[in-house]
């Protein structure tokens, strides 16, 4: 049974050396989930847009630069906050203007979504202690670094704690969006949108090969 039919706004955070994918592979999926109206018109579930300190162009760690519609400041009201991982993390955890402002950001979500190495800039805020969490296997020990408090867990495609929800790395966050798509909107909607971006959905968060 899905928990809301109304559109749900996501806010995708961008930082300089983003994994690119650890964004786009979850909001391919929030972008694919979609239902066509015997009418012929398209309803969207979701509306996705991005954000950043600042406006303009932010540079991906895979080379690419993404587009921030808004920034903390002027970002309008939004349901999920996408937090992506990368290179570009080992910097903003140390930058604590940043992560202030992804805090109020977090505070402000009724889900906070984290990708990666992105779930250590949430970790720095204290949001995530005593809560149950996974992050990038590879960069696992220094990731977890970042949250002592956290309750990580090492074997997990994604762990869903309610209004918090932490993947592993790179794919693993298209697998967890499409979980949380299922939660909201129900299965069949989840494995349509699948279906509709070819994509073999691992639907287990607990089938975690590369732990």
């Amino acid at each position: 049974m899905a928990e809301t039919s109304a559109i749900q706004r996501v806010a995708a955070v961008l930082f300089d050396g983003f994994t690119v994918l650890d964004m786009y592979g979850p909001v391919q999926a929030f972008g694919s989930c979609r239902l066509t109206r015997p009418d012929g018109t398209v309803w969207q579930f979701f509306e996705v847009f991005t954000v950043a300190e600042r406006k303009g162009p932010i540079k991906g760690a895979q080379g690419p630069s993404t587009h921030a519609d808004y920034s903390f400041g002027d970002v309008p009201p939004f349901d999920i906050l996408l937090v992506p991982g990368g290179p570009g993390t080992r910097d903003e955890v140390t930058r604590e203007a940043f992560l202030g402002r992804l805090r109020t950001a977090s505070e402000r979500a009724a889900i906070t979504a984290t990708v990666c190495t992105g779930s250590a800039l949430l970790a720095r805020t204290g949001l995530m202690d005593g809560r149950p969490a996974t992050t990038n296997k590879i960069a696992w020990d220094w990731a977890v670094q970042q949250g002592p408090r956290v309750l990580w867990k090492r074997k997990a495609r994604w762990v869903d704690d309610g209004n918090l929800v932490t993947s592993s790395v790179v794919s693993a966050g298209t697998d967890m969006a499409l979980a949380l798509i299922a939660r909201l909107h129900g299965r069949d909607m989840a494995v349509t949108t699948a279906r509709n971006m070819e994509y073999l959905w691992h639907e287990k968060a607990d089938d975690d090969p590369f732990a």
